[in-house]
């Protein structure tokens, strides 16, 4: 559970991608690493958890999460969530730098907000802040965090050598499993990655809309709005998401540059962000290399939680984790040496080779390839299953003769029954001696009474938490994913 949480809300006058774009510039100026895109979701952490439990508070461990809600075509609302990733900073002692670090990341947020719609900072509300972990708790939470860092460890080379799926998409999506997506013409069925890179498109092209008729990509971002607000509103299983007539044409231009791009070679364009040099990477390389660097990792630390004395070790495993860090940054410019730049992807067209970086693959500008020759015999939609055929009806038992009842026994004489004592209904009569009265209900956050409080569900990371709030001041009137239900004290 996190111990401080930020929240705050931001409208500005500017459509959803430019400000996700701008949102997201910012986030990777302050050193953020980007962990989910969505066409209404962005994700980011930062910071590392064993340099926190290690009391080296100069890195503390953050996460994002920016909510996009379009008002309309010119206005978007923003929500932003910070917390401290679950790492105790009452028991750590280090409340004033993660207090910092989340000023630094919403005044960062609020000055790229304020280059889109300058009139906008007049009116952002006050950030609201949540801290549940009593100083009482201290020692018992700092024990936490040192487990909390030897059971990450243990997760973590349990996924290495199982080879377990990474999660794709944003938290809110953790237990999505797929879609269905029905329309008049059938039903079309994507499982959880095959989701991630379709609604991947419509980020690229709101990032680079080159060749895309305006019209048609408001359609497609309209469409990743409604499909991601599905997701979140049920957040497990497999969810079923209706494609009405107007949709459908964007729908299915989004599912064929989805398979487009399935049938082209994926590559990573990394841009220098000092003197905009350009590479480009192979993922897949560059994902052997990690795999070779991460085996070697996780033998080391296997090796340092075993050792001679039978404990695992918080420091041995910090030292494991050290001498295997990685110590070459993902990117160097080869003009300036630098190790900032921004990420792209692009492909490469079949009939003349040129790099294409447009965010939807229609025709090749230099040698005019059409790419939908790619997906001509693409079908969209499937028929839907046949009903189960209906389960017969077992064969009837046959009867059994009835068996002829014994020969009547007369009873034995018995006494009068006694008439029992009428029963006292029941709430009425006097109470046991040791009967004490509930005490009456309090707000969770003032402690204080009042004649009206109010229920609510508050998110506590990424689950929802009953609080009972009295709502007289902004501090006790929380943000409730569910409306907020009237208790009579």
């Amino acid at each position: 559970m996190a111990s401080i949480t930020l929240d705050a809300e931001r409208r500005v006058r500017a459509d959803a991608g430019r400000v996700r774009i701008a949102a997201v510039e910012a986030l990777r100026s302050l050193g953020y690493q980007v962990t989910s895109e969505q066409a209404t979701v962005v994700e980011a952490r930062r910071g590392s958890a064993v340099r926190s439990a290690m009391l080296l508070p100069d890195e503390v461990p953050l996460a994002v999460r920016l909510q996009l809600a379009p008002v309309d075509d010119h206005s978007t609302t923003v929500s932003v969530h910070l917390t401290d990733r679950s790492v105790s900073v009452v028991a750590l002692g280090v409340q004033n730098p993660y207090v910092t670090a989340y000023q630094g990341t919403l005044l960062a947020l609020d000055r790229a907000l304020t280059g889109l719609d300058p009139e906008a900072a007049a009116g952002f509300p006050q950030p609201r802040w949540w801290a549940s972990a009593p100083q009482a708790e201290a020692l018992a939470r700092h024990h936490q965090t040192g487990q909390r860092v030897v059971g990450g460890v243990t997760a973590l080379i349990n996924d290495r050598l199982s080879g377990a799926p990474r999660a794709t998409g944003p938290s809110l999506w953790g237990g999505v499993q797929g879609a269905v997506f029905h329309s008049r013409e059938g039903v079309l069925a994507l499982d959880r990655a095959a989701l991630a890179g379709l609604l991947a498109i419509p980020v690229m092209m709101s990032s680079r809309p080159d060749g895309v008729p305006e019209q048609l990509a408001a359609e497609v971002a309209r469409l990743a709005v409604a499909v991601e607000g599905s997701l979140a509103a049920v957040g497990v299983g497999v969810v079923d998401v209706r494609v009405g007539s107007e949709q459908r044409p964007a729908f299915e231009f989004l599912y064929r540059q989805y398979g487009i791009r399935c049938r082209l070679p994926v590559r990573t364009l990394c841009t220098c962000r000092d003197c905009r040099q350009t590479k480009v990477v192979n993922l897949d390389l560059q994902r052997a290399r990690e795999r070779r660097r991460r085996l070697k990792m996780v033998t080391s630390v296997l090796h340092a939680a075993h050792g001679k004395d039978g404990e695992v070790n918080a420091f041995q495993l910090f030292g494991a984790f050290f001498q295997h860090r990685k110590v070459e940054p993902d990117f160097i410019c080869s003009r300036c040496e630098s190790t900032e730049a921004d990420e792209h992807a692009v492909t490469f067209c079949p009939g003349c080779g040129g790099m294409r970086t447009e965010g939807a693959l229609i025709t090749c500008g230099e040698c005019g390839y059409d790419f939908g020759a790619l997906v001509a015999g693409l079908t969209v939609w499937g028929v839907a299953p046949p009903p189960m055929p209906p389960v017969p009806p077992l064969p009837p038992i046959p009867s059994v003769p009835p068996v002829p009842p014994p020969p009547a026994v007369p009873p034995m004489p018995t006494a009068a029954p006694i008439p029992a004592p009428p029963a006292a209904p029941p709430g009425f009569g006097p109470p046991p001696g040791d009967f004490a009265p509930p005490p009456p209900p309090t707000c969770g956050i003032c402690g204080g009474s009042y004649p009206v409080l109010w229920s609510v569900q508050v998110l506590d990371g990424v689950n929802p938490r009953p609080l009972t709030v009295c709502r007289t001041s902004p501090q006790c009137s929380p943000a409730s994913v569910v409306p907020p239900a009237r208790i009579l004290a």
